[in-house]
């Protein structure tokens, strides 16, 4: 399995517009964080994890040139405001795309992009032809996604909740602060696991460091990397405080797992 992190910033990414890089060094590329988003690659099947706004560049600057389906973590902003790029994937994988959510989260998706999903005139059948097929999940059951199997866990983002997914030995947990038994129960035997970690203070929606290695004690991987880093984790400075296994994330990382 490969796993590519095409983004691991925040919702307003690192600099944040204004050219503001807080306590992130400028001069270090892997400071320069787009919105999270990731690929999981398992033989022919390449999955997406969320559509920020980011997704065109991201697929590009990570010669991704095509999607077999795609999965959303949650409704905000940051995961989902790249979805009508869902035109040009299904146009390059000559089929519709299941997306797979779960309820609340596909009926965000259709209400906001109804297009991609149904025809709602005859005009629009032959200008905007659907190209997505929503498929809704239930977290602690297992679905089948191209062939890919996948494991959805609750997880509670403060203002509300988003899903984290397991694939295999691999995991990704973005936009999380607390983590309940069922959700560690998804986590347990894990190799590798993609985990929220905003910056070193507490935060209302977000794990910060001291939670988040706190977890990984817990759930005990064999390498663990941050992800959704804002302005205040600078990428060397968070280094320097992370036990062996584990280290913050950047953009373009690629991840092999057995």
């Amino acid at each position: 399995m490969k796993v590519t992190i095409l983004g691991c910033g925040p919702s307003q990414g690192v600099p944040v517009i204004g050219n503001r890089w807080g306590a992130c060094d400028p001069s270090n590329p892997k400071n320069r964080r787009s919105r999270p988003s990731i690929v999981v690659e398992d033989k022919s099947v390449r999955l997406l994890v969320d559509m920020p706004p980011d997704i065109r560049d991201q697929l590009l600057s990570n010669n991704i040139n095509g999607i077999d389906a795609i999965l959303f973590t949650h409704l905000h902003y940051d995961h989902v405001a790249g979805i009508g790029d869902l035109r040009t994937l299904s146009f390059l994988a000559k089929r519709h795309l299941d997306v797979f959510a779960t309820d609340d989260v596909l009926a965000g998706l259709v209400s906001n992009a109804g297009y991609l999903f149904q025809a709602a005139a005859s005009d629009d059948a032959e200008m905007y032809k659907p190209v997505a097929d929503a498929r809704a999940i239930t977290y602690g059951e297992h679905f089948n996604a191209q062939g890919m199997d996948v494991l959805p866990f609750r997880q509670d983002h403060g203002i509300g909740e988003t899903a984290g997914f397991r694939f295999g030995k691999f995991a990704y947990s973005t936009d999380v602060v607390e983590l309940d038994d069922a959700a560690f129960a998804a986590l347990e035997g894990i190799e590798v696991w993609i985990v929220d970690c905003l910056r070193e203070e507490p935060h209302q929606t977000h794990a910060h460091l001291e939670r988040t290695l706190s977890w990984i004690e817990r759930v005990k991987p064999k390498r663990a990397i941050f992800t959704h880093m804002n302005i205040q984790a600078d990428y060397e400075k968070i280094l320097a405080q992370c036990p062996e296994g584990v280290e913050p994330g950047y953009d373009g990382m690629i991840l092999e797992i057995d």
